[in-house]
């Protein structure tokens, strides 16, 4: 047995592979298998993608539209919240895999600024200029937190001044 010898995974599966579609420049980074359904999630440079258990791509999301990523080591869970608060995605993945580091720098990369504030309800409210990783533009994004109402004036009149600052801190 040599010193350093690796134990290699098994290659992403030629028809999952297939159903990711690839921009000019991007790589499949990583991916896993979610052991509930049997589909994989697969990471490339600029998209997080969900092919089920038929082959079929599910979606395909830039990294920009993730909020954060969250893994529970007991329960070999990773949920991924989104910006647009749409419905966090779960999977239960058992497997060695490189997708829990690659979720989280890929998230970092997209987040140029950041900033947060608390609300007169203690409520937290982050404003935050991001990158899509495929095309390089900027983008503003204002995410509130459980229970931030950013029709409140006060609220929305904090998050615009933020806003503005960190426009003013990246030149646009």
């Amino acid at each position: 047995m040599a010193l350093f010898e690796r134990r290699r995974r098994p290659a992403l599966p030629a028809d999952v592979r297939a159903a990711v579609p690839l921009d000019g420049g991007e790589q499949v980074l990583a991916w896993a298998r979610d052991e509930t359904s049997g589909a994989h999630v697969v990471a490339t440079t600029y998209h997080l993608a969900l092919v089920d258990a038929d082959g079929g791509l599910v979606w395909r999301r830039a990294w920009h539209e993730a909020e954060s990523g969250t893994w529970q080591g007991e329960s070999s869970r990773l949920t991924v919240t989104w910006v647009d608060r749409g419905v966090p995605a779960r999977w239960h993945l058992t497997e060695p895999s490189l997708l829990q580091q690659t979720l989280r720098e890929r998230l970092q990369a997209s987040v140029v600024l950041a900033d947060e504030f608390r609300t007169a309800g203690r409520r937290t409210v982050r404003v935050v200029i991001r990158q899509d990783l495929a095309s390089g533009a900027l983008l503003e994004q204002t995410i509130p937190g459980k229970g931030a109402d950013l029709t409140d004036p006060q609220v929305a009149r904090e998050a615009a001044q933020r806003m503005d600052r960190l426009r003013s801190e990246v030149g646009l």
